[in-house]
């Protein structure tokens, strides 16, 4: 192996540790990453899901408002429609 050979294995080598440096940065980097996203999903999924507070609770509750309500707006409707056409009669009427 003659001195060029030398240099040339020499700067290999040190292009692959500066590699594998910044290997194990990406490593951390990507861990890091990983944590805060685990942290925005968590978040995220607490709103959607929570039964007590979440945008499901919500969801479940204006369903059962939308259910009480066509209840009653039949009932009062029938009522205010009755309510014209005995007005309307007494108006033919008298």
């Amino acid at each position: 192996m003659n001195n060029k050979d030398k240099q040339d294995l020499e700067l290999v080598h040190y292009r692959l540790d500066e590699i594998d440096k910044k290997i194990d940065e990406l490593k951390i980097s990507n861990e890091q990453i990983h944590i805060k996203s685990n942290e925005r999903l968590k978040f995220i999924k607490d709103n959607l899901f929570n039964p007590n507070e979440g945008l499901w609770a919500e969801t479940k509750l204006n369903t059962q408002f939308r259910i009480n309500t066509s209840k009653w707006r039949g009932v009062v409707g029938v009522g205010f429609v009755a309510l014209i056409l005995d007005k309307v009669w007494n108006i033919l009427q008298s």
